[in-house]
């Protein structure tokens, strides 16, 4: 008998596990669709607007070394919806953790962030608007202590 209920377990987890959809996942899905677009903005360009004064002088902005937009805005409706529920269907995975996540009627934002110990290594914005999906993916090394301070800034 108890072998019957583990083997059960088991077989729960493993299709609970095979119905969720990672980060990794959705973005090479993304990546494949018809007409959308994407534009990186790789570490070249990153530490020209640094040098330049176009990132501001915020800690933050500093450790930003990545940005990567997938606009899907040109894509087809069927595309469009199933990107949606792939969003709302997402997990924290391989390191990913949501951070913020609301939703109202057809637009949502979830928020998810990758860190090693209280450094920030990707900020993920899945954003849900009139079914018109949009990504921002933001990758470097930001001190999470500097992303607290940004926060509590705007806060007062």
């Amino acid at each position: 008998m108890k072998k019957h209920f583990i083997f059960l377990l088991l077989m729960l987890s493993l299709s609970i596990t095979g119905y969720s959809q990672s980060v990794d996942q959705l973005l090479k899905k993304v990546s494949k669709i018809e007409n959308t677009e994407k534009v990186k903005i790789g570490g070249f360009m990153m530490n020209f607007a640094s040098m330049s004064g176009g990132l501001g002088d915020m800690p933050f902005v500093k450790g930003i070394k990545g940005i990567e937009v997938y606009d899907l805005s040109s894509c087809s409706l069927e595309d469009k919806q199933d990107i949606g529920k792939q969003i709302n269907k997402i997990k924290d995975t391989n390191g990913y953790e949501t951070m913020i996540h609301t939703k109202e009627k057809k637009s949502g934002v979830r928020i998810m962030i990758k860190k090693e110990k209280d450094i920030i290594k990707e900020i993920l914005l899945l954003c849900m608007e009139n079914e018109e999906p949009s990504i921002i993916r933001l990758t470097g090394k930001i001190k999470e202590s500097d992303l607290n301070d940004l926060v509590n800034e705007h806060n007062n």
